[in-house]
């Protein structure tokens, strides 16, 4: 279960939301070009602006909107271990619970999974069970995506010193605050930690917008690839308003 937020024309609206119906949300949001981002939580952050008429005919006017997901039990921290287990049970569609000793395991064709580790899987809501399949739930899926695409940006070299030998002729000799002969580079490189990300940007502004737009694709593919769109259901928890609606 999600805790859901539409920051709406008249300010926030909260409710509940399934898996089923954070599903049809973020399936829709990317058919329409919506911006969406996997949080580490397992939650998800949905964006896109509206336009709307403004006082006169030709006036428009640009309104943010934004739907935000949140796990009410999150993801947690995700070490290798977990991460290997979350790999074992997402890649074999026969995974299942079966009793061993009294307790509960996870099993596969070829592996399982001991009760203690389990039990703390469980409780966590990192899998779910679908009929007589145990699958990963969505915000195992999404606090999984997120962790795979850890962006940052590095600092500016700012004001430098160039150095010995180097010839740039006068520039930077005349400047004050004790910065005469320096440089200035406000450069800014994007990563990721999936290691598809290398961008640079002018400064670090461009370069944190380049490794928003990193993780907005991703998070897009993701969707598009391997959530399949879910019908709205009458009587939504998020009560059916306009704003949700919309995406």
């Amino acid at each position: 279960m999600y805790r859901e937020t539409v920051t709406h024309a008249h300010g926030a609206t909260e409710g509940t939301a399934s898996e089923q119906h954070a599903v049809m949300l973020l399936a829709r949001a990317v058919r329409r070009g919506y911006a969406v981002e996997a949080t580490a939580a397992g939650g998800a952050l949905i964006t896109w602006t509206s336009l709307l008429f403004g006082p006169s005919e030709n006036a428009v006017i640009r309104a943010d909107r934004s739907i935000t997901l949140e796990p009410f039990t999150p993801v947690g921290t995700l070490p290798d271990t977990v991460r290997a287990d979350l790999d074992l049970i997402d890649g074999d569609r026969h995974a299942r619970y079966d009793e061993e000793n009294g307790r509960r395991v996870i099993r596969g064709l070829l592996w399982r999974i001991p009760a203690f580790t389990t039990a703390r899987i469980r409780a966590r809501g990192l899998v779910v069970e679908e009929g007589e399949r145990v699958r990963l739930s969505l915000t195992a899926r999404l606090g999984l995506l997120a962790h795979a695409h850890r962006t940052r940006t590095t600092a500016p070299n700012s004001w430098y010193r160039p150095s010995a030998g180097a010839s740039y002729g006068s520039a930077g000799l005349n400047r004050p605050g004790g910065r005469a002969g320096m440089l200035y580079d406000g450069g800014s490189a994007a990563v990721c930690s999936c290691g598809d990300l290398s961008a640079f940007g002018g400064d670090r502004g461009e370069a944190r917008r380049l490794a928003r737009e990193h993780r907005r694709a991703v998070a897009a593919a993701f969707v598009a690839e391997q959530l399949a769109p879910a019908p709205r259901r009458a009587g939504s928890s998020c009560g059916g308003c306009a704003d949700c609606a919309a995406v």
